[in-house]
């Protein structure tokens, strides 16, 4: 089986590399490109095309929420499954974002087995 072509999008630096670290280190996940902004990733997902994309949601994301969820749509366009990561739960944005087509609406403090585990899930249901 071909590993999971991933796209990473997490604005704090600090996050965002130890992601790229602890899934580039599983035969399963290639990590094809990480950013700290949305827009870039959208950019990014349509040259890459990858499988999934993690996308970590932000202060400024969650302030104009209409428009993240319109770059959720836009990512998924290109043909990306998308895995929003949230810092806190809240209902009612889960359920806008798993409207819009989210594979998955997880927390950001889930261990790496799991995260891995619910990757590699979301690659499977969007194969042909």
């Amino acid at each position: 089986m071909e590993p999971v072509r991933l796209l990473i999008i997490e604005e704090h630096q600090a996050v965002r590399k130890a992601l790229v670290a602890r899934l580039n280190a599983t035969k399963e996940i290639v990590v094809v490109a990480s950013t700290s902004s949305i827009e870039e990733g959208l950019e990014l997902a349509c040259q890459y095309r990858p499988d999934v994309t993690l996308l970590g949601l932000t202060q400024n994301s969650n302030r104009d929420l209409g428009k993240t969820i319109q770059q959720v749509a836009d990512l998924i366009k290109c043909g990306t499954a998308v895995i929003v990561l949230a810092s806190y739960a809240d209902d009612a944005e889960r359920e806008l974002f798993m409207k819009t087509g989210t594979y998955r609406y997880l927390m950001k403090n889930i261990n790496s087995s799991h995260l891995i585990a619910e990757i590699e899930i979301v690659a499977a249901e969007i194969s042909p």
